[in-house]
C-alpha cells in the first residue's frame, strides 16, 4: 500500500461518522437512506431495472445516478476514470452526500458520507483491465502482487472516497474481521471514504428481477431448506484454507438449525447427485458450473445463497453457462460471490465469516465486507445489499410450520448441537414418518466421525421416505458412510444391487463411477500447485 493511501486511511479512521446497521428491523430506514443505486443509461433495461429496485425495496429514486459507461463488461482503468469514478464523485458532491477538504499538500479528504451502499445495476461494466502505465500508480512496489492494477469495478469504488492516484496491488479492508465468528458486535465503524458495494447482475433482466422480489419476499417468509458445502479434501497445503473457510460454513448453518449435507469427495458434486430444496451452497473448484447445478431444469429455493470459490468464478456475469457466479443466480440463487480475475486464494472471500455474518442476521453487503480481506482488487458480491436471508430466524414467533422449522426448533433447544439432539431427532422422525431428521442427523454424524452412528441413520432414514430422488441420495450416503469404514466391498454391492432401481443416465453414470473409485487405489497425492493455481 502506497504512502499516500496510509495516510489517507489513517485521516479517515478518526473521523468516522457511519456504521454497520444493526441486524434489528429498525435499522431499516437509516439503511434505505444511505444507499445509491448506480445505472448505465446505455443500457436500454438498466433505467427499468433501477426503477424496480427502487420501488420493491422501497429505497427514493432520487438516490439513483445516471452514468453514461460502454456496455462492454470489461473496461480500461481511463474509461473507470472518465465514466464512473469522476462522475459518482461530482454527483454525490454536488447533491451534498458527500463533504471534504484538502490537506497541506492540497490532496483532497473526505470527512463526511451520507452513503454507507452502492447497488450496481445490471449492464455496469464488471471489471478494470491491467493498465501498463498510469499516472501517479506506484512502481516496483516490493509484495508479489504490486504490479497488478487490474480490479473489479465493485472492489474500486468501495474505496472511490480515498481519492488515490495509486491503483497497483491491494488495500486492507479495515472491515474485515478475519474472525470465523463473522461480525463480533452489532456496530462497527466504517471508514467515511468506504461505500460497501454490491451489484444486482446476471444473465438475464427476468434473472435480476427475481433475485430483487426473492430476496425481499425472502426476508419475510423466510429461506428454509438443505445447507450444501462440497470440499475439495486436497492433501496439497495450499488449498487446505479453502476448504476451512467451507467447513466454516457448514458448522455455522448447522450450529444455527440448518441441516447440512456435506460432500468430502476431491470432484464437485457429480451429474445426478440429488440436490433437492438447495437453501444454501458453498462449494469449490471447478472453472464452470457443473454437476447438479447445470441441469436446466434445477433451481435454489427463493432467497437462496450459493457461492463457488473459483478464481474466476465472474469472470462474466453475462454467460449462463461460464464461471459460477453469473449461472448460480440464473438458477434462482439471490446471493453469490466471484472473481473477475486471478485473485489468489488469501485475496477471496472468507466463506465462514461471510456465513455466519449472514446467519446472525446481518444484510449482504455487511456480511461480504466483513468477510472480504483486501480491496481494490477483483472480487464482486452480488444480490441486494440490504437483503438479510435470515432476517426470518430472528423472530421465531412469525416461522411457518414446517419440518425445516420444528427441526430446527429442536437444534436450538440442543444449543446448535444436532450430536446432541440425537434422540430427540429419531423420535420426531418415527412420529412424523420423516426422514430428514435422520438424514440431517446421519450427515452431522458422518462429519463427526461417527460412522457406524451414520450408517444406522441412513439406513433408517430410508424406512421414512417414498421420494425417489431422496431414495437414491440415502443410498448414496450410505455406500459412502461404508466406504468410509474401509467397507468397500460392502458399498459396492449395496450399489450394484440398485443400479437397475435407478434408471436415469446420471443416475447411473454416477454409480458406476463411484464403483470405479472404490475399486480403485488412492490416487498419489497431488504435486504442490501455487493459490493462483486453485
Amino acid at each position: 500500500m502506497s504512502v499516500l493511501r496510509t495516510v489517507l486511511i489513517t485521516l479517515v479512521a478518526v473521523i468516522q461518522t457511519a456504521c454497520f446497521a444493526s441486524p434489528s428491523h429498525s435499522a431499516r430506514t437509516e439503511e434505505l437512506g444511505a444507499i445509491v443505486v448506480i445505472y448505465n443509461q446505455n443500457d436500454p433495461s438498466a433505467k427499468s431495472l433501477a426503477d424496480f429496485y427502487c420501488m420493491e425495496r422501497g429505497i427514493d429514486p432520487t438516490h439513483e445516478i445516471a452514468l453514461t459507461t460502454p456496455l462492454r463488461e470489461e473496461i480500461s482503468r481511463e474509461e473507470y476514470d472518465s465514466m464512473i469514478a469522476t462522475p459518482i464523485r461530482q454527483e454525490l458532491l454536488r447533491r451534498g452526500l458527500w463533504s471534504f477538504t484538502r490537506d497541506m499538500m492540497n490532496r483532497p479528504i473526505l470527512y463526511a458520507s451520507s452513503v454507507r451502499y452502492a447497488a450496481l445495476i445490471k449492464g455496469m461494466p464488471l471489471k478494470i483491465r491491467q493498465s501498463e502505465s498510469y499516472p501517479g500508480d506506484a512502481k516496483n512496489q516490493p509484495d508479489p502482487y504490486g504490479g497488478v492494477n487490474a480490479a473489479s469495478v465493485d472492489s474500486e469504488l468501495s474505496v472511490l472516497g480515498l481519492f488515490s492516484p495509486q491503483i497497483s496491488g491491494t488495500l486492507n479492508n479495515p472491515l474485515y474481521t478475519n474472525s470465523p465468528a463473522g461480525i463480533a458486535s452489532d456496530k462497527t465503524n466504517i471508514p467515511v471514504p468506504m461505500m460497501m458495494v454490491s451489484r444486482l447482475d446476471g444473465p438475464s433482466d427476468n434473472a435480476v428481477r427475481s433475485l430483487i422480489s426473492a430476496s425481499i419476499a425472502a426476508e419475510k417468509a423466510g429461506v428454509w431448506g438443505w445447507g450444501y458445502i462440497d470440499l475439495q479434501s486436497s492433501t496439497n497445503k495450499a488449498y487446505v484454507r479453502g476448504d476451512t473457510w467451507i467447513h466454516e460454513a457448514g458448522t455455522a448453518m448447522r450450529k444455527s438449525g440448518i441441516p447440512v449435507i456435506s460432500d468430502d469427495l476431491p470432484e464437485t458434486l457429480q451429474a445426478g447427485f440429488p440436490v433437492t430444496d438447495a437453501a444454501a451452497y458453498y462449494g469449490w473448484h471447478d472453472e464452470n458450473i457443473d454437476g447438479p447445478f447445470a441441469d436446466t431444469a434445477f433451481r435454489f429455493v427463493p432467497g437462496a445463497v450459493a457461492v463457488h470459490l473459483h478464481s474466476f468464478s465472474a469472470s462474466t456475469l453475462r454467460d449462463p453457462t461460464k464461471g459460477w457466479t453469473g449461472p448460480l443466480i440464473m438458477h434462482g440463487a439471490a446471493i453469490s460471490l466471484g472473481n473477475v480475475y486471478e485473485p489468489y486464494l488469501p485475496f477471496t472471500t472468507d466463506l465462514g465469516i461471510f456465513a455466519n455474518a449472514l446467519i446472525t442476521g446481518h444484510n449482504l453487503a455487511e456480511s461480504y465486507y466483513a468477510a472480504q480481506p483486501v480491496l481494490s482488487w477483483m472480487s464482486i458480491c452480488v444480490g441486494d445489499p440490504l437483503y438479510r436471508p435470515y432476517a426470518g430466524y430472528l423472530d421465531p414467533a412469525n416461522q411457518p410450520e414446517s419440518v425445516w422449522t420444528d427441526y430446527r426448533r429442536i437444534i436450538l433447544s440442543h444449543d446448535g448441537d444436532v450430536l446432541r439432539a440425537a434422540k430427540e431427532l429419531k423420535a420426531r422422525a418415527e412420529e412424523k414418518k420423516e426422514s430428514l431428521y435422520l438424514e440431517a442427523l446421519g450427515a452431522a454424524q458422518m462429519d463427526g466421525r461417527d460412522l457406524i452412528g451414520a450408517e444406522k441413520s441412513f439406513k433408517e432414514a430410508a424406512v421414512f421416505t417414498s421420494e425417489p430422488v431422496i431414495e437414491f441420495r440415502l443410498l448414496l450416503e450410505q455406500a459412502r458412510v461404508l466406504e468410509k469404514q474401509g467397507k468397500s466391498a460392502v458399498a459396492m454391492e449395496l450399489l450394484r444391487e440398485n443400479i437397475t432401481r435407478f434408471k436415469t443416465a446420471d443416475q447411473q453414470s454416477l454409480i458406476l463411477s463411484w464403483i470405479k473409485r472404490m475399486e480403485s487405489p488412492p490416487p498419489s497425492p497431488s504435486p504442490d500447485l501455487s493459490p493462483s493455481q486453485q
